[in-house]
């Protein structure tokens, strides 16, 4: 009979379960909630709609007059009508976080840029304006961090990349900048100074600079950039040999490049191979032919080969092509102070002075049209190389015709200038 009375009681209890469950309402998803909160705010903004254009029209009027207390008092009054969707946040946090700034109140103006990326994370516009507020803020932390929060939302801005980069160095933060530095060259691989924070921060570590430059080279040997980097590591260490061999293969696939060909010039002349210099140095002038640096470097190249009468030569066209540059007439004082000192002795005779009076004609024309870096030249001649009076007393008879001067020994035969004696 109990038994019964159990199975009985149990029954009922089951029946009142499934009534009781069958008169519930089935429990709403998230999905669900969401689309009837939306609905909610969308109804009663609907129903606010004259009071959410009145206050947005006055909070905006109020802005642009810089009437910043008013324009906050304005735009709060959207939110206690539930009028900011979606589209009117674009503006009213961006709005409501200057206002704030404008005020000085940039903890305030934080925490509307703040609150209107959790819903607009793509707004740009807000992006840029907690950055500003931050740098105001002087909070350089945070500056770097609001940076890497808006290159996440903007990954295809390759300049804000670039800058965290460059932070990442700033802070010491070598692997960070490594990185992003490499993330970033796998768009733009001829980005320089990508490369270059790279190699700045394998330095700073300890890392070995030469060998990335010289992996980045060799994975990439068209690339122009590369090869340069490389070059200049090289140069640096002294391996001009094969530094030669890295610049001669640019040419192969870019001919003409002036740069490179410069480069080439310089390697070859720390080599001393001073023929072949010339040699890139007449390729040069063609192509160039208005450089008048180029007639420099030639002038120089003569020199060092002992072609004096080249030399010479070439700083006479560097003259002829603008006389107005005092550099000119400097370059053409450096061959007539190579030319004394490959005639003279131990000690200056009067016909080396004569020529060094050249060099000093010359330098002192230089300095007179503004290129003021004969003026130690011009020292050292006075002092120690120009004739001096006693000088002049001893030679003038066997020396001076007509007020003129010139030197009587034969290696100084082919110059045709002379200098004007000081009266006596």
């Amino acid at each position: 009979m109990k038994l019964k009375v159990v199975s009985i009681i149990t029954m009922g209890i089951m029946l009142f379960t499934l009534v009781l469950s069958a008169c519930m309402p089935p429990q709403a998803t998230a999905e669900e909630l969401a689309a009837m909160e939306k609905a909610r705010k969308d109804s009663v903004r609907k129903a606010n709609s004259r009071y959410c254009m009145k206050h947005l029209s006055f909070a905006t009027e109020y802005y642009k007059n810089k009437a910043y207390p008013d324009a906050l008092y304005n735009y709060k009054k959207l939110f206690e009508y539930e009028c900011v969707d979606e589209q009117m946040a674009q503006n009213v946090y961006v709005y409501m976080g200057n206002s704030y700034r404008e005020l000085d109140h940039l903890d305030t103006a934080m925490i509307y840029y703040e609150e209107g990326l959790s819903i607009i994370p793509q707004n740009k516009y807000l992006w840029e304006n907690k950055l500003f507020t931050l740098k105001m803020m002087d909070d350089e932390d945070l500056i770097l961090q609001a940076k890497v929060d808006m290159y996440a939302a903007f990954p295809q801005d390759s300049i804000l990349g670039e800058q965290i980069a460059e932070d990442y160095i700033t802070f010491s933060m070598y692997p960070e900048a490594i990185a992003i530095s490499e993330q970033l060259l796998l768009t733009n691989p001829e980005n320089k100074n990508l490369r270059n924070i790279i190699r700045e921060a394998i330095e700073a570590q300890g890392g070995d600079v030469r060998g990335f430059v010289e992996e980045e080279y060799k994975n990439n040997p068209a690339n122009i950039s590369n090869a340069q980097d490389y070059v200049r590591v090289l140069r640096d260490a002294g391996e001009n040999d094969t530094a030669i061999k890295v610049l001669e293969g640019i040419l192969t696939i870019s001919p003409g490049m002036n740069n490179i060909m410069k480069d080439l010039v310089e390697a070859y002349r720390e080599l001393g191979q001073t023929k072949t210099v010339i040699s890139w140095l007449k390729k040069l002038n063609t192509a160039n032919p208005e450089d008048v640096r180029i007639y420099f470097d030639m002038t120089q190249a003569y020199i060092d080969d002992g072609q004096l009468k080249s030399a010479m030569s070439w700083a006479g066209k560097a003259i002829n092509m603008d006389s107005q540059n005092g550099q000119t007439y400097a370059n053409r004082a450096s061959v007539y102070e190579a030319v004394g000192m490959a005639c003279a002795g131990s000690v200056p005779d009067f016909d080396d002075k004569l020529v060094f009076m050249m060099a000093y004609e010359d330098y002192i024309k230089a300095k007179a049209k503004g290129y003021y870096k004969a003026t130690n030249k011009i020292d050292f001649l006075k002092e120690a190389r120009i004739p001096q009076s006693g000088d002049w007393f001893f030679n003038r008879d066997e020396y001076v015709k007509a007020g003129k001067a010139k030197p009587k020994k034969e290696c100084y035969a082919w110059l045709k200038r002379s200098v004007t004696a000081p009266k006596g």
